[in-house]
């Protein structure tokens, strides 16, 4: 009995260590100021290129808002939500060059940065370029920058009659900065004279979310990884997706469309062994055939689905 009782205090301490989540930044926007300029509180913005000025600078906006010195057809976009965290090109001329920062933030390991973004024309329209840059900085201050994460690029380029962009779901580790005390930051950089649409940017989480979304089934350890048929195939908008662990270790599930983007990472993090299931929920996509991957230690699998709204 003392064991038994030794056993399930240990196990009271372990598993919530092993399986909570760690939340520092949470951010659909929706509770966000309704002013032309809103950001979240204690965010910043900075117009280091001088040119952009109130409603063409970042700014949270709900879902189809016109933008000031654009077409009227060019409408801000949010992603399962009213609003989004959105710049247009308008905001540089000929050059735009201007910073959302998040508040500051101490990084334990494990820590991410997650984002969905839609950048640059979205599929249909004539394509233009655009890019944005993922910053860690010491403080608030773009003259205060610690380590360029990524720049990243739209899909459009020459040649290309229509655009192909649609709305993409990135990470980043951030486990080099463990303790250390930083904040992110957004860059649009763009030469809007030549290219240049838009950016928006939706549901921003900072923190260590590995085992949010996947359950574990039964406590059996599985001899071999695998990964299996989604159930129900076809499906509209949701599914079951399991896959079997047989040791510890880091796990990586994505979900590609057939241009080969990843549209969600439906795990990403530390796993201990075992069988687990996770839901897909293909709300936000469009009808067609999307691609599942499981990347773990020497193990690489994919399988097909097929969405039908």
């Amino acid at each position: 009995m003392k064991k038994l009782i030794f056993t399930l205090l240990i196990l009271a301490f372990i598993i919530p260590g092993v399986f909570a989540q760690r939340i520092i930044i949470n951010q659909n926007f929706e509770t966000t100021g309704f002013n032309t300029d809103s950001l979240p509180p204690n965010w910043i913005k900075e117009d280091v290129d001088g040119t952009g000025g109130p409603g063409r600078n970042w700014a949270v906006r709900d879902s189809n808002t016109n933008y000031v010195g654009t077409n009227a057809l060019l409408t801000s976009k949010a992603h399962d939500s009213k609003r989004a965290l959105t710049i247009p090109w308008s905001a540089g001329n000929p050059v735009a060059d201007d910073w959302t920062i998040t508040d500051t933030f101490t990084v334990q390991p494990g820590d991410s940065l997650i984002f969905w973004m839609l950048l640059g024309s979205p599929a249909g329209f004539q394509p233009y370029l655009d890019t944005m840059q993922v910053w860690t900085l010491l403080e608030q201050s773009s003259g205060l920058t610690l380590e360029k994460l990524a720049t990243i690029r739209s899909n459009d380029s020459a040649g290309v009659p229509l655009a192909t962009n649609v709305w993409t779901q990135y990470e980043f580790s951030l486990s080099a900065f463990a303790g250390q005390r930083i904040c992110l930051g957004f860059r649009y950089y763009m030469n809007t004279s030549v290219d240049g649409f838009w950016c928006n940017i939706d549901d921003i989480f900072v923190g260590n979310r590995s085992s949010v979304g996947i359950t574990q089934i039964g406590n059996n350890l599985p001899k071999k990884f695998a990964l299996s048929q989604n159930y129900p195939n076809p499906f509209n908008p949701t599914t079951k997706i399991k896959f079997d662990v047989p040791r510890n270790g880091n796990v990586l599930l994505e979900v590609f469309n057939n241009l080969g983007q990843v549209v969600k990472t439906l795990h990403n993090g530390y796993t201990n062994a075992g069988y687990y299931e996770t839901n897909f929920d293909g709300s936000g996509l469009t009808s067609g055939i999307y691609f599942y991957k499981i990347t773990s230690q020497d193990f690489v699998q994919t399988k097909k689905m097929i969405l039908v709204k």
